[in-house]
């Protein structure tokens, strides 16, 4: 198979790994220095050499460096990150098994873990490592997968902007699709939720001449979806596309992970299990034993009895409600909320807040910790709920509401009111920071 890019004349030969930052110790690896708003990787070029890197990308004139390094290949080429997207796709298509692609408002890493884990019962899985879902990301991730010698492999896709799908849709060139909702995640970008939705379903830009197209048949946006709907957008119109909706209820599964939402990724991940001929008692079986993922619902319990749900990774309104259920359903002496900010949610940020606050009004929660300016709505929503002259409307009792600005008196109070038989939830954007109280806990873990 050709191994050289003829555009700029890259070649993988002696390649072992991708590296966009400098300071990581590498091995026979290609730098790719990116232009980012506030530093430029062109600046790092000598310590890449240095911590191991034999080629390396430029859009600055190479001809002092490779003076300077002779044993190392340099590539000039117009745009880095264009480049490194090119190689990605050279190396998609070294690639012989089926490429499921995973995206969706929120949801995407667990289901991508669900899927793959299920696949495991009967096939060997490649799946997307960590959180490498973007421009850069999927790049990389299709240099690994080119090289695990796998039946199929389980790819995330995220995207935050326009023409964002696109671009890293038409590298990976999935054979079948999973969408797992339509939320308001990014919509301060994206304005509508069409406008997410349309994004959402150029994951099936560059997809096989067959492709089969998984939607969640409980998002409301998604059940309504046709294929004549998404060749309207222009989408897929050159493809032979099947669409196949999957529910919480099609599959008898008894799940350690708690939730409809949690139900709902494993029952994806059965039917394409099913539709690639592996066993579902085997399948079943990895996901009963799959215990979440770090900060998107894992949940462990401490020596001193206290059981954490870890969902501190990021947050929507879909996804803070969908752990304030899982909350509600575990068993515990207190149910304890500590909710942080929910970022990029556009003008109507505060009215989502309030509407998390309305919704936890419902449910059986005793302590509610809320971190954050925006956060600080959420008990907003949920004191105008209760202060409504319809005291017999479905609410339950009235939670204790507390609210943080500063982080270390959120971590002291949280760490030193926690115990035995009490259920903690952590959730909020990921840059709330509220993974680093988790990790406090994890530190005592059973």
């Amino acid at each position: 198979m050709n191994t050289a890019d003829k555009s700029f004349g890259f070649t993988d030969e002696g390649i072992e790994e991708i590296v966009l930052d400098s300071r990581k110790k590498m091995h026979n690896a290609l730098f790719v220095p990116i232009v980012g708003e506030r530093s430029d990787g062109h600046d790092y070029i000598d310590m890449a050499i240095a911590n191991g890197a034999v080629a390396v990308l430029s859009s600055r004139d190479t001809e002092a460096l490779q003076e300077k390094y002779p044993n190392v290949k340099f590539y000039r080429v117009p745009d880095t990150k264009a480049a490194l997207q090119e190689i990605g796709y050279m190396e998609r298509l070294k690639f012989s098994g089926k490429v499921v692609g995973v995206t969706g408002s929120v949801g995407k890493t667990t289901t991508r873990n669900m899927i793959a884990t299920a696949l495991s019962a009967g096939m060997k899985v490649f799946q997307t490592a960590g959180n490498a879902n973007s421009q850069v990301g999927v790049p990389i991730t299709m240099f690994q997968m080119a090289r695990s010698c796998a039946d199929i492999a389980v790819i995330e896709l995220g995207m935050s902007e326009p023409g964002e799908m696109t671009k890293i849709a038409r590298i990976a060139c999935v054979d079948i699709a999973v969408i797992t909702n339509i939320g308001i995640a990014h919509i301060e970008y994206l304005k509508t939720q069409e406008n997410i939705l349309r994004e959402k379903l150029h994951i099936l830009d560059g997809a096989s001449g067959q492709a089969v197209l998984y939607i969640n048949s409980k998002d409301a946006i998604l059940r309504e979806l046709s294929i004549e709907k998404i060749h309207e957008f222009g989408i897929a119109e050159d493809t032979s596309l099947v669409i196949k909706s999957y529910s919480p209820d099609d599959y008898a599964l008894t799940l350690i992970t708690k939730g409809d939402h949690m139900l709902q990724n494993a029952s994806a991940a059965m039917h394409i299990c099913e539709d690639n001929d592996v066993d579902l008692d085997g399948a079943k079986a990895k996901l009963e034993s799959f215990t979440g993922v770090a900060g998107r619902g894992e949940t462990f319990r401490t020596e001193k009895g206290v059981l954490i749900i870890d969902d501190a990774y990021n947050a929507s309104p879909v996804s803070m409600k969908a752990g304030l259920d899982t909350l509600s359903q575990l068993e515990g002496s207190r149910k304890i909320a500590v909710l942080a900010d929910m970022l990029e949610l556009g003008e109507k940020t505060l009215d989502y807040h309030r509407e998390v606050g309305t919704y936890i009004a419902t449910l059986p929660i005793d302590v509610v910790f809320l971190y954050g300016e925006k956060a600080a709505s959420i008990g907003a929503g949920i004191n105008a709920a209760f202060d409504m002259s319809d005291k017999d409307s479905g609410k339950s009792r009235k939670p204790t509401i507390e609210y943080f600005n500063d982080f270390t008196e959120l971590n002291n109070t949280i760490r030193s009111v926690a115990k035995d038989g009490d259920v903690i939830l952590f959730k909020g954007s990921n840059s709330m920071k509220l993974s680093e109280i988790v990790n406090t806990f994890k530190q005592e873990k059973i």
